[in-house]
């Protein structure tokens, strides 16, 4: 019983070839926030997982199969930050906090290409329209979300669109600056930014202006 247990949990070779692939996008990866994405080359990337680039080509065609796959790892961390978001009871504010706290601290976690993020144009055609599709979902998710804050009085009356862009924006150019050696950790990255942009967004309650005194007339 026990022999049966272990050989129907053993990867597959299928599982086992996906776990191979995995860490070679996530070394290339490194590579690319190390280098640069046109200077990295697949000779660099076999060398620093110790194959040939012959072994390289099992799992991938190319670089630009490799960027494609941080972009949309990229996307996927969006949209698992967006269903968490959408699925917590809060205000408006509170999703946009759970959904900023998530997507960092996993970007930050999961995806380390860095800079090479920024090379969307390197991208064959048709991988550039899948990951701008997707893109574009998420930020048109987020902008339901602000939205959403905006009519239920938690977040300040505003364009819905430019706070979606000024957070996307300041996420996706985290990676540029973040070193995973550094004294900042990716859930202090999380807490502090969350932190400026709720804060920045947040609903303030309505002064009443002290009425005006009227000047007093001359006898």
């Amino acid at each position: 019983m026990a022999d049966r247990w272990a050989s129907t949990n053993l990867p597959s070779r299928s599982e086992q070839r996906e776990v191979k692939r995995a860490a070679l996008i996530s070394q290339a990866a490194k590579a690319f926030k190390a280098r640069g994405f046109q200077a990295t080359t697949m000779d660099d990337i076999a060398s620093s997982l110790g194959v040939t680039k012959g072994a390289l080509y099992r799992y991938v065609s190319n670089k630009q199969d490799i960027l494609f796959e941080c972009f949309m790892s990229s996307n996927r961390i969006g949209n698992a930050a967006i269903a968490r978001a959408n699925a917590f009871a809060g205000s408006g504010l509170e999703k946009l906090q759970t959904f900023i706290l998530d997507f960092i601290e996993n970007y930050l976690a999961h995806n380390t290409a860095g800079g090479a993020m920024v090379d969307i144009d390197a991208l064959f055609p048709e991988q550039r329209e899948q990951v701008i599709a997707e893109r574009d979902r998420i930020d048109a998710a987020l902008r339901k979300l602000i939205a959403g804050g905006i009519a239920d009085g938690s977040i300040a009356p505003g364009n819905a669109k430019l706070a979606e862009l000024t957070v996307m924006g300041s996420i996706n150019w985290i990676p540029s600056w973040y070193r995973p050696d550094g004294s900042w950790t990716p859930q202090l990255i999380a807490q502090t930014m969350s932190s400026i942009f709720s804060d920045g967004l947040r609903a303030r309650p309505a002064s009443n202006p002290a009425p005006r005194k009227k000047p007093a007339r001359g006898r």
